[in-house]
């Protein structure tokens, strides 16, 4: 899996944060708090972002790429040159597209699993609770047949 995100913890002093993935452009490049996008940050340099006030303690701060897939870096026209620069281009953004793509149905399958456990969970609890029920009407009936026998 291709790394496309960093975290961190905000500590309420440090305001910058390096991260480690390859973009094509800054504008590729996000950042949340607690789940929350910001733009309170600039570019120290091409891998250190550093935010306008330090993020608060215990605040989870999340660096990740998305990158545009709106349309292709460079555009081809007939009889225009093709530069590899432009099919480079091109290429890495649909690597980082399929990238980004892999590690959301990579989170997704981890959320529906934990979903899945909980749900068995509640379930199993469920019947506990149903079979407690029963049992204790089927003690409840038995204590008046006692008394209704005495």
């Amino acid at each position: 899996m291709a790394t496309t995100e960093n975290l961190f913890t905000g500590d309420g002093s440090t305001v910058l944060f390096n991260f480690t993935f390859p973009y094509i452009d800054e504008t590729d490049v996000y950042v949340s708090l607690d789940g929350t996008v910001t733009t309170a940050y600039s570019y120290a340099n091409a891998t250190t972002l550093q935010f306008t006030t330090a993020p608060t303690s215990g605040v989870a701060i999340r660096i990740f790429r998305s990158t545009s897939s709106a349309d292709t870096k460079a555009a081809f026209f007939a009889g225009s040159a093709i530069r590899s620069k432009d099919l480079n281009d091109n290429f890495v953004q649909s690597l980082y597209i399929a990238q980004e793509s892999e590690n959301l149905a990579d989170a997704a399958k981890a959320q529906a699993a934990t979903a899945e456990a909980s749900a068995a969970t509640a379930n199993t609890n469920a019947t506990a609770a149903k079979e407690m029920g029963i049992m204790k009407t089927r003690i409840h009936v038995n204590q008046h047949n006692i008394r209704a026998n005495a």
